[in-house]
Protein backbone atom coordinates (compact mmCIF):
# COMPACT_ATOMS: atom_id res chain seq x y z
CA UNK A 1 0.00 0.00 0.00
CA UNK A 2 2.78 2.18 0.76
CA UNK A 3 4.35 1.88 -2.55
CA UNK A 4 0.89 2.88 -4.18
CA UNK A 5 0.75 5.90 -2.12
CA UNK A 6 4.71 6.79 -3.46
CA UNK A 7 3.74 6.19 -7.00
CA UNK A 8 0.85 8.16 -6.88
CA UNK A 9 2.67 10.88 -4.89
CA UNK A 10 5.36 11.01 -7.47
CA UNK A 11 2.66 10.64 -10.42
CA UNK A 12 0.87 14.03 -8.94
CA UNK A 13 4.33 15.75 -8.73
CA UNK A 14 4.47 15.28 -12.24
CA UNK A 15 1.55 16.46 -13.31
CA UNK A 16 1.27 19.29 -11.08
CA UNK A 17 4.55 20.91 -12.73
CA UNK A 18 3.15 20.00 -16.44
CA UNK A 19 -0.56 21.26 -15.20
CA UNK A 20 0.00 25.07 -14.35
CA UNK A 21 -2.83 27.22 -15.36
CA UNK A 22 -5.93 27.47 -13.47
CA UNK A 23 -9.56 25.84 -14.40
CA UNK A 24 -10.08 24.43 -17.75
CA UNK A 25 -8.92 25.02 -21.44
CA UNK A 26 -10.55 28.35 -22.80
CA UNK A 27 -13.90 27.82 -23.82
CA UNK A 28 -14.60 29.28 -27.72
CA UNK A 29 -11.64 30.14 -28.89
CA UNK A 30 -12.08 31.47 -32.50
CA UNK A 31 -10.17 29.22 -35.23
CA UNK A 32 -8.88 29.64 -38.76
CA UNK A 33 -11.68 30.20 -40.78
CA UNK A 34 -12.91 28.17 -43.77
CA UNK A 35 -9.42 26.17 -42.86
CA UNK A 36 -8.18 24.22 -45.86
CA UNK A 37 -6.10 21.35 -45.27
CA UNK A 38 -4.23 20.72 -48.77
CA UNK A 39 -2.64 24.28 -48.51
CA UNK A 40 -1.62 23.59 -45.08
CA UNK A 41 0.62 20.62 -46.46
CA UNK A 42 4.19 20.49 -46.56
CA UNK A 43 6.93 21.85 -44.44
CA UNK A 44 6.41 24.28 -41.54
CA UNK A 45 9.62 25.45 -39.26
CA UNK A 46 8.67 26.51 -35.47
CA UNK A 47 10.08 29.95 -35.77
CA UNK A 48 8.88 30.78 -31.65
CA UNK A 49 6.99 28.74 -29.32
CA UNK A 50 5.10 28.90 -25.79
CA UNK A 51 4.90 26.46 -23.34
CA UNK A 52 2.54 27.35 -20.31
CA UNK A 53 4.99 25.00 -17.99
CA UNK A 54 7.81 26.56 -19.46
CA UNK A 55 9.63 23.55 -19.98
CA UNK A 56 11.56 24.45 -23.45
CA UNK A 57 12.17 21.14 -24.79
CA UNK A 58 10.58 21.65 -28.10
CA UNK A 59 14.02 23.84 -30.20
CA UNK A 60 14.55 23.89 -33.73
CA UNK A 61 11.24 22.07 -34.33
CA UNK A 62 9.98 20.86 -37.95
CA UNK A 63 6.23 20.57 -38.29
CA UNK A 64 5.66 18.06 -41.86
CA UNK A 65 2.00 17.05 -42.60
CA UNK A 66 2.60 13.95 -44.63
CA UNK A 67 0.24 11.30 -46.98
CA UNK A 68 0.51 7.60 -46.39
CA UNK A 69 -1.85 5.07 -47.44
CA UNK A 70 -3.17 4.56 -44.14
CA UNK A 71 -3.95 8.25 -43.62
CA UNK A 72 -2.54 11.61 -43.31
CA UNK A 73 0.54 11.83 -40.37
CA UNK A 74 2.27 14.73 -38.22
CA UNK A 75 5.88 14.13 -38.38
CA UNK A 76 7.32 16.65 -35.52
CA UNK A 77 10.58 16.84 -34.97
CA UNK A 78 13.25 18.14 -32.94
CA UNK A 79 16.93 19.10 -31.64
CA UNK A 80 17.47 18.29 -28.08
CA UNK A 81 20.58 20.01 -26.34
CA UNK A 82 21.90 21.29 -29.71
CA UNK A 83 22.86 17.39 -29.82
CA UNK A 84 20.42 14.96 -30.76
CA UNK A 85 17.39 14.28 -33.71
CA UNK A 86 14.79 12.98 -32.33
CA UNK A 87 10.74 12.86 -34.06
CA UNK A 88 7.60 11.80 -33.31
CA UNK A 89 4.56 10.51 -35.79
CA UNK A 90 0.97 11.02 -35.02
CA UNK A 91 -1.76 10.21 -37.51
CA UNK A 92 -4.17 13.03 -38.28
CA UNK A 93 -7.61 12.99 -38.07
CA UNK A 94 -10.08 15.32 -39.68
CA UNK A 95 -13.30 16.56 -38.27
CA UNK A 96 -15.96 15.88 -40.78
CA UNK A 97 -17.56 19.16 -39.89
CA UNK A 98 -15.91 21.64 -42.44
CA UNK A 99 -17.08 24.34 -40.10
CA UNK A 100 -14.66 22.83 -37.26
CA UNK A 101 -12.11 22.15 -40.36
CA UNK A 102 -9.26 23.72 -38.21
CA UNK A 103 -9.90 21.78 -34.97
CA UNK A 104 -8.18 18.91 -35.90
CA UNK A 105 -6.57 16.07 -33.53
CA UNK A 106 -3.26 14.40 -33.40
CA UNK A 107 -3.25 10.20 -32.35
CA UNK A 108 0.32 8.84 -31.35
CA UNK A 109 0.75 5.22 -30.93
CA UNK A 110 3.21 4.29 -28.24
CA UNK A 111 3.66 0.46 -28.96
CA UNK A 112 6.04 0.06 -25.78
CA UNK A 113 3.55 1.81 -23.43
CA UNK A 114 1.74 0.01 -21.18
CA UNK A 115 -1.96 -0.77 -22.64
CA UNK A 116 -3.89 1.92 -21.95
CA UNK A 117 -1.01 4.10 -22.43
CA UNK A 118 -0.30 3.29 -25.94
CA UNK A 119 -3.01 5.53 -27.97
CA UNK A 120 -2.96 9.37 -27.07
CA UNK A 121 -5.45 11.63 -28.50
CA UNK A 122 -4.70 15.83 -28.33
CA UNK A 123 -6.11 18.59 -29.95
CA UNK A 124 -3.92 20.40 -32.82
CA UNK A 125 -5.84 23.65 -33.82
CA UNK A 126 -4.82 26.01 -36.23
CA UNK A 127 -5.57 29.43 -34.82
CA UNK A 128 -4.77 31.52 -38.08
CA UNK A 129 -2.86 30.82 -41.15
CA UNK A 130 -1.86 32.19 -44.67
CA UNK A 131 -0.60 28.89 -45.85
CA UNK A 132 2.39 30.82 -47.72
CA UNK A 133 4.49 32.57 -44.84
CA UNK A 134 3.10 31.73 -41.19
CA UNK A 135 0.62 29.55 -38.76
CA UNK A 136 -0.28 29.66 -35.24
CA UNK A 137 -1.41 26.55 -34.05
CA UNK A 138 -1.96 25.22 -30.28
CA UNK A 139 -2.94 22.18 -28.28
CA UNK A 140 -4.65 22.62 -24.22
CA UNK A 141 -5.30 19.39 -22.29
CA UNK A 142 -6.93 19.76 -18.80
CA UNK A 143 -5.98 17.83 -16.37
CA UNK A 144 -9.30 16.92 -13.62
CA UNK A 145 -6.69 15.72 -11.06
CA UNK A 146 -5.36 19.28 -10.55
CA UNK A 147 -8.12 21.26 -12.21
CA UNK A 148 -5.31 22.88 -14.07
CA UNK A 149 -4.46 23.21 -17.71
CA UNK A 150 -1.37 23.06 -20.02
CA UNK A 151 -1.39 25.54 -23.43
CA UNK A 152 1.32 24.41 -26.27
CA UNK A 153 1.36 27.04 -29.05
CA UNK A 154 3.55 26.57 -32.49
CA UNK A 155 4.39 30.20 -34.04
CA UNK A 156 5.05 28.40 -37.85
CA UNK A 157 7.16 29.70 -40.48
CA UNK A 158 7.74 28.39 -43.79
CA UNK A 159 10.92 29.94 -44.12
CA UNK A 160 13.58 28.92 -40.83
CA UNK A 161 12.72 32.70 -40.00
CA UNK A 162 9.76 34.35 -39.29
CA UNK A 163 9.28 37.78 -40.74
CA UNK A 164 8.27 40.89 -38.54
CA UNK A 165 4.95 40.81 -40.52
CA UNK A 166 4.50 37.73 -40.77
CA UNK A 167 4.66 37.50 -36.88
CA UNK A 168 2.37 40.16 -35.76
CA UNK A 169 -0.49 38.73 -37.85
CA UNK A 170 0.72 35.05 -36.29
CA UNK A 171 0.52 36.44 -32.50
CA UNK A 172 -2.53 38.24 -32.59
CA UNK A 173 -4.55 35.14 -31.68
CA UNK A 174 -2.68 34.84 -28.40
CA UNK A 175 -5.03 37.05 -26.82
CA UNK A 176 -7.96 35.14 -26.62
CA UNK A 177 -6.20 32.41 -24.72
CA UNK A 178 -4.95 34.85 -22.43
CA UNK A 179 -1.58 34.23 -23.50
CA UNK A 180 0.89 37.47 -23.54
CA UNK A 181 2.52 37.57 -27.01
CA UNK A 182 5.71 39.08 -25.62
CA UNK A 183 5.79 35.17 -23.44
CA UNK A 184 6.69 33.38 -26.38
CA UNK A 185 10.47 32.29 -27.19
CA UNK A 186 12.30 32.34 -30.22
CA UNK A 187 13.96 28.83 -31.47
CA UNK A 188 17.91 29.16 -30.71
CA UNK A 189 18.62 28.76 -34.35
CA UNK A 190 21.97 28.27 -33.41
CA UNK A 191 22.06 24.81 -31.89
CA UNK A 192 19.59 23.54 -34.93
CA UNK A 193 22.42 20.84 -36.44
CA UNK A 194 22.35 17.65 -34.25
CA UNK A 195 25.47 15.18 -34.21
CA UNK A 196 22.93 12.01 -33.91
CA UNK A 197 19.75 10.94 -35.41
CA UNK A 198 17.08 8.58 -33.38
CA UNK A 199 15.84 5.94 -35.72
CA UNK A 200 12.76 5.46 -33.40
CA UNK A 201 10.12 7.58 -32.75
CA UNK A 202 10.13 9.21 -28.93
CA UNK A 203 7.77 10.73 -26.80
CA UNK A 204 6.31 14.62 -28.36
CA UNK A 205 7.79 17.09 -25.82
CA UNK A 206 4.54 19.39 -27.09
CA UNK A 207 1.71 17.26 -25.53
CA UNK A 208 1.05 16.72 -21.96
CA UNK A 209 -0.79 13.28 -20.86
CA UNK A 210 -3.74 14.55 -18.43
CA UNK A 211 -3.15 12.01 -15.91
CA UNK A 212 -0.89 9.94 -13.35
CA UNK A 213 1.19 7.53 -15.44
Amino acid sequence: MLIKHLIFAASFCVVHAYFTLPGKCPADVQLQQEFRLADFFGKWYQAYHYSSDEQQQNNCSVLELQTKPSGIYLNQSRIDRGLFHRYSIAKLEIPSNLEDAAKLNVKFFFENAPRRLRIRRYPFSVLATNYQYYATVYTCQYSPLTDKHFIYIWILSRNPILNDVSKELATKPLSQLGIDATKIKKDDLTRCTPKYYEDSQTEPMTFRYPVPV
